[in-house]
């Protein structure tokens, strides 16, 4: 049985259908690329998996073979699943630290030293425990992002959904962001991940899905998808070429 089901998602806003019949697995350690045009649905597909804000009309989605249909977004991150957004979502006026005491769920005890010191380590491995208490609306776009992933991480997740990590980032940063996912994928983490950047896609997924008008257009192997005619005709262009 796969950690993730999705079976037959479906949504539409009035006369806009964002999805239509996405179905897909993700096995657990598994890194999943997911790509596609703007407009394409691609954030709307992490929005009906999480249920923020909203569910999906239509379809289902089961974690560990259990449906989160009469779950709310709360009890979604608690069963194991969690997402960053294309944006930062830091507390800006918090300090580094205390966007990851936030995030811990009750029983790491965040308001105990042991708390403290677990959200340290965490830093740690992210490079950001020289900043611990700085505000974190002070620091740079690349340390954002890398705490936006640290707060997910304080959750302890199962699945985890990033949404363009790399959005905004210099080329070394892109390569940096690369190592680190990999790094959250060896800790058995599965991951699925929305971006432009083809050559992050490339170096990371198992498997590549790209989704066009709401609808899966392409999945399998990500060489194979990138190369694929309507792919390239609806999306990638010369990139494929270089791949």
């Amino acid at each position: 049985m796969a950690l993730l089901e999705v079976d037959g998602l479906t949504k539409s806003f009035g006369a806009l259908v964002a999805l239509r019949g996405v179905s897909f697995s993700l096995e657990a350690g598994e890194v999943l690329g997911l790509a596609g045009p703007n407009g394409s649905g691609k954030s709307t597909l992490f929005n009906m998996l999480t249920k923020i804000p909203t569910g999906p009309d239509a379809g289902d989605v089961r974690l560990d073979g259990q449906s989160l249909k009469n779950m709310r977004a709360h009890q979604i991150a608690r069963a194991g699943m969690v997402r960053i957004f294309q944006t930062e979502t830091d507390f800006g006026d918090l300090s580094v630290v205390e966007n990851i005491l936030v995030s811990m769920p009750s029983d790491s005890k965040p308001g105990t030293k042991a708390g403290r010191d677990a959200a340290m380590a965490l830093l740690s491995e992210f490079d950001l425990d020289g900043m611990a208490d700085q505000a974190s609306g002070q620091i740079g776009v690349f340390d954002r992002k890398k705490l936006m992933i640290a707060t997910a991480l304080a959750r302890q997740p199962k699945i985890l959904l990033l949404d363009e990590p790399a959005a905004g980032l210099s080329k070394p940063e892109v390569a940096a962001m690369i190592e680190l996912i990999r790094q959250i994928n060896a800790k058995g983490i599965a991951i699925v991940v929305i971006e432009h950047v083809i050559p992050l896609l490339l170096a990371l997924s198992e498997k590549l899905i790209v989704l066009n008008f709401g609808e899966v257009l392409a999945r399998g192997a990500p060489r194979d998808v990138v190369r694929d005619p309507a792919v390239v005709e609806a999306y990638l262009g010369s990139v494929a070429e270089d791949a």
